[in-house]
């Protein structure tokens, strides 16, 4: 029989998320409003319930200062950022109102 060792990695205890919209194009806003210490953050573009995107241009994620990881609309498998704050990731988008989908995967 195999042994399995710890190797120090927390299970993943808590996840939350939603939608992220940004009102003007351009403009980066915040993922999250409030510090929301995690351990990664998943996201991905917006697509209705039969996985149709619902972006018409590319949004893109970072920190403040650049947001240059692009998020395709048709990009429903998403990227995943290992980060201990959520706040920390801002999102800029090309058109007004699109956004993207995301899940704060938190450590117990």
């Amino acid at each position: 029989m195999a042994k399995i060792y710890d190797v120090g990695i927390a299970p993943i205890r808590q996840m939350a998320g939603g939608t992220k919209t940004v009102a003007l194009a351009g403009t980066p806003e915040k993922l999250v409003n409030d510090s929301t210490p995690c351990r990664s953050v998943w996201i991905g573009a917006r697509v209705d319930a039969d996985g149709n995107p619902i972006n018409t241009k590319v949004v893109f994620i970072g920190d403040a200062d650049n947001q240059n990881i692009p998020i395709l609309p048709h990009n429903f498998e998403g990227v995943e950022i290992a980060i201990d704050d959520a706040a920390k990731i801002y999102v800029r988008v090309g058109a007004d109102g699109e956004g993207v989908n995301y899940r704060i995967l938190a450590g117990g």
